[in-house]
């Protein structure tokens, strides 16, 4: 699995970000689509052997004070966790 940075668009209140992640033959033979309901806080698309999560991260939350850089590195690991449930 690879997970990379799509997209991040600067809005009025905060940013949408979107990460790609590239399946393996393997993972994707594993993959449990019935499972991508299940994801909250992402909006996922699934295309060929790829995976789009689309979040929007709220400048007025508490994390508000934590750099863009940073706030991409956790959603790269949360994204990576999530991909990983949906792997059987």
């Amino acid at each position: 699995m690879q997970v990379d940075v799509d997209f991040v668009n600067k809005l009025n209140d905060g940013w949408k970000v979107r990460l790609f992640v590239k399946l393996s033959s393997e993972e994707l033979s594993m993959l449990n689509m019935d499972k991508l309901d299940s994801i909250e806080d992402y909006e996922v698309n699934f295309e060929g052997s790829d995976l789009y999560f689309d979040c929007f991260v709220n400048t007025e939350e508490p994390w508000e004070d934590e750099s863009l850089e940073e706030l991409i590195k956790a959603i790269k690991i949360e994204t990576e966790y999530h991909v990983q449930a949906l792997l059987e």
